[in-house]
């Protein structure tokens, strides 16, 4: 380490993995002797990039140049990062460059760029050989946390760029699974959340590498399912929930997690369309009537469940009538939050070569259509939740109006008035007001919370 005390501030941009990889690399500066810093002025600037879309792109080349403009010295790091360094290590301010391998190097690569003068770009190719890369985080908190279980994707969807930046799958061993998520739980989690790049994938290269069968080796600790019936068994852990799942891996074994009371009732789906021609044009690997079997049989072991979904709209040769199909899965299926997305071309995928581009306008009115409907579909879900007394898990944030707010174990935000003691705690509340984005409410027993409301 330098001899005098650099400081070091963070920008993340993205995905839930890469907040996961943020806090992995504030620990590692801090354990180089670095002083890091949420906000304000600092020596150095480390930007944790997305390149899922156009714009995500654009916001991180931005704030790489506004970081650039305060004086300090900029670090890239992170999915775009991966997929266009030459372009990145071009901007004037930038002193280093890695991308998703090798993570722990950031902090070498930061002192080499500042001992020698010199940019360093140290950006490493994903090899067929690619093994999990161990990141454990130790960042204290009370109440969720984030927890790696698998990095990659192996599906090459044509308009996605993920597997080009993430690479292949790979799994992290069950054991090193359980060693942190214990950790987890004797620091005060109370929810643990699983992540990955595509969770449904779990265990599959290890299966390979020891039968050559996948689907043979399920149910010998090589699943999802089975990551999770053991996170149950740790004592202490009150909450596990699991963040995203495409439609064609969510198996019989899957939906029987959500029967452990401490598998909360929450699952993303990414339907991207409700069209089977657009979905087989996008390299999905579902039709729509699968989709909605799988929506059916999730409902029947967990009747609460808050369900949410991406949807892609203007994806190269949707018409009207696909963008009306799917509108009326979404109705059909009745999702408690949806996530719109305006299709954008990525370099390099198959997606944008197509031809029948749909006009940037035409984009744009379907987006603002999508989202109206999921935001209705959300309200009515809030409004279900009305007079029924419900858990939530009080984060250690408060809104600017100086509410306290929370989370349902079907992910329902909820805002109550509550003394600060209530953090970091699960309580019970009962709403009395919904709205799209979560639910007004107030403390429905003095007893859990020690509020003054009477039920």
């Amino acid at each position: 380490m330098l001899s005098d005390k650099k400081t070091v501030s963070f920008k993340t941009f993205g995905c839930k993995l890469n907040q996961y990889d943020t806090d992995f690399l504030i620990q590692s500066f801090e354990d180089a002797g670095y002083e890091t810093r949420v906000a304000g002025p600092s020596d150095i600037v480390v930007i944790n990039t997305c390149a899922v879309t156009s714009r995500s792109a654009a916001k991180c080349r931005q704030a790489i140049r506004a970081a650039a403009r305060s004086g300090a010295k900029v670090l890239v790091t992170g999915c775009y990062a991966q997929v266009a360094y030459e372009e990145i290590a071009s901007i004037p301010g930038v002193i280093g460059v890695t991308g998703v391998v090798n993570r722990s190097g950031l902090v070498d690569v930061a002192e080499r760029a500042l001992s020698d003068g010199a940019k360093v770009v140290d950006v490493k190719p994903h090899g067929e050989e690619a093994v999990f890369e161990e990141t454990p985080v130790r960042k204290p908190s009370l109440t969720r946390a984030f927890l790696k279980i698998q990095e990659g994707c192996n599906d090459y969807c044509t308009y996605c760029i993920v597997p080009y930046a993430r690479g292949p799958s790979r799994s992290r061993p069950l054991e090193d699974i359980l060693l942190e998520a214990r950790e987890l739980v004797e620091r005060g989690y109370k929810e643990i959340i699983l992540t990955g790049t595509h969770l449904g994938l779990y265990g599959k290269d290890f299966a390979r590498d020891i039968c050559g069968h996948s689907d043979a080796c399920a149910g010998h600790g090589f699943s999802l399912a089975d990551v999770i019936h053991s996170l149950t068994q740790i004592d202490g852990l009150l909450r596990l929930r699991i963040s995203s799942l495409e439609p064609h891996d969510v198996t019989p074994d899957l939906i029987d997690c959500f029967r452990y009371p401490e598998v909360c009732h929450h699952i993303h789906l990414p339907l991207q369309s409700g069209s089977d021609r657009i979905l087989k044009s996008m390299g999905r690997r579902y039709d729509v009537a699968t989709f909605l079997e799988i929506v059916k049989d999730v409902r029947k072991v967990a009747p609460d469940i808050g369900m949410a979904a991406d949807i892609i709209v203007g994806f190269p040769g949707e018409k009207d009538s696909d963008f009306e199909d799917t509108l009326n899965v979404m109705r059909t299926a009745g999702f408690s939050r949806v996530h719109v997305f305006q299709y954008s071309p990525r370099p390099g995928t198959p997606a944008s070569r197509f031809s029948a581009k749909v006009p940037e306008r035409e984009k744009e009115k379907r987006s603002k259509e999508a989202i109206s409907l999921g935001r209705k579909l959300s309200l009515e879900f809030h409004e279900r939740l009305l007079g029924r007394r419900i858990e939530v898990l009080v984060e250690e944030d408060k809104t600017r109006d100086g509410l306290l707010q929370g989370v349902t174990r079907n992910y329902v935000k909820v805002w109550f008035e509550g003394p600060e003691e209530l953090q970091g705690q699960i309580i019970e509340v009962l709403p009395q007001e919904a709205r799209y984005d979560g639910l007004i409410a107030t403390c429905s027993n003095r007893a859990v919370c020690g509020c003054d409301y009477s039920n």
